[in-house]
């Protein structure tokens, strides 16, 4: 296969290699030698999680092998995933065991699986590309945590206005200014965090480019249509533009695949939603943009994922952004399929009203539909029987 190039990175990253065979160790060790790793072996999962709860610094990548004594893989990545949660989790088996896989995905949270033996230059490459998602992560965090020192150093400014008011007045407007224009720069600085963020995926998978946008404009032209809250409408707004950042986790061989998916890479897809939560669950943002995001495909009827969701149990955001989501899915085309058109993603909504979608969403859709054409539901980000099973709408 031919993998394209990868930016250089930019830190040193601690890897960590457990695996009960001295073998398996020395050929990694001897694969990596040449890289600017600090590479750590473990024999068993026992010792691997030791040096994991010993470490200075945090472990960017843990490669385990399943079969091991003492603890398999999949114990080993269910406790290890708590200690390191931010680090990439690969696991190695020695065999096609696909009920092993899952159980990992699920309770082990793993990214990716290779089967032995496997091929080098691949392996290195995945490592390579694990870890340059790590860095993205790093930086995305960072540039959250700027936001949050300047939220705080805003609301300790704001707790002194009061008495400069009665100090000097002149002071206190020159300071109302700078307030002002902290955050302007702030909001600033939490916006091109989410473009940044929601750029992530659409660097891996070009079929999807812009899909996260165009599902924010028509999401909130239904919540405007709806005349919901603003604040509610910048809470979709914001969720929308982030609902797929959990698909970094996703090999981008199942992203562009043009065939059916296999069950496993159904569920590997079915995983981003998760991801996402875990991404940015930490981040403070004024809205409950992780649990808006982890509930975008749950269905009304509870055959969505990933907790089964019913009726008013799902976040009204996460009913709309869900709609959204469908309505640019069929209407664009995909590696599996060509575009649909938005004629037919209405009527698949109008259809499953009720059932899957909320009703009130599609009668706004519907109305929407009707008033302003096709043309709404196509917007770029610079505007202001052929149904989609639970496998082929998973974008």
């Amino acid at each position: 296969m031919t993998l394209a190039p990868i930016a250089p990175l930019k830190h040193k990253h601690s890897i960590l290699i457990v695996d009960d065979e001295e073998s398996i160790l020395n050929a990694f060790k001897r694969i990596l030698a040449d890289e600017d790793y600090e590479i750590h072996t473990a024999s068993d999962g026992m010792e691997g999680l030791n040096k994991l709860r010993a470490a200075q610094k945090p472990f960017s990548l843990i490669i385990s092998d399943q079969r091991m004594p003492v603890m398999n893989g999949v114990q080993f990545f269910s406790k290890a995933k708590d200690i390191f949660p931010d680090a990439v989790r690969i696991l190695l088996t020695g065999y096609a065991d696909t009920d092993a896989i899952i159980d990992a995905i699920n309770k082990g949270g793993i990214h990716l699986y290779f089967t032995k033996p496997w091929r080098e230059e691949e392996l290195l490459v995945h490592i390579k590309e694990s870890l340059s998602k790590t860095e993205l992560v790093m930086e995305n965090r960072r540039l959250v945590e700027l936001t949050k020192k300047q939220n705080s150093d805003l609301l300790e400014l704001n707790k002194t206005l009061e008495d400069k008011v009665k100090e000097k007045t002149r002071d206190l407007l020159a300071q109302a200014e700078e307030l002002k224009v902290s955050y302007g720069k702030s909001q600033m600085i939490l916006d091109g965090t989410v473009k940044t963020m929601s750029k992530i995926v659409e660097t891996r998978d070009p079929y999807t480019s812009g899909h996260e946008a165009k599902v924010a404009i028509i999401s909130c032209k239904i919540a405007e249509e709806m005349v919901l809250p603003k604040e509610q409408i910048e809470a979709i707004r914001v969720a929308a533009a982030l609902h797929d950042i959990g698909k970094i986790s996703v090999p981008s061989e199942i992203l562009t695949k043009p065939g059916h998916l296999s069950d496993l890479e159904m569920e590997i897809i079915k995983t981003h939603c998760r991801v996402a939560y875990d991404i940015l669950k930490t981040i403070k943002f004024p809205y409950p943009v992780a649990e808006i995001i982890l509930q975008h495909h749950e269905r009304m009827d509870g055959s969505g994922y990933p907790q089964g969701l019913k009726g008013d149990k799902i976040l009204m955001e996460a009913r709309i952004i869900g709609t959204a989501d469908v309505i640019d899915a069929m209407a664009s085309h995909r590696p599996y399929r060509a575009a649909l058109g938005v004629d037919v993603a209405i009527k698949e909504i109008v259809k499953y009203k009720g059932i899957l979608y909320d009703s009130t969403v599609v009668d706004t859709c519907l109305k929407l539909y009707k008033t302003m054409g096709k043309a709404v539901f196509t917007q770029t980000e610079n505007a202001s029987g052929v149904g989609l099973t639970a496998e082929t709408v998973f974008d």
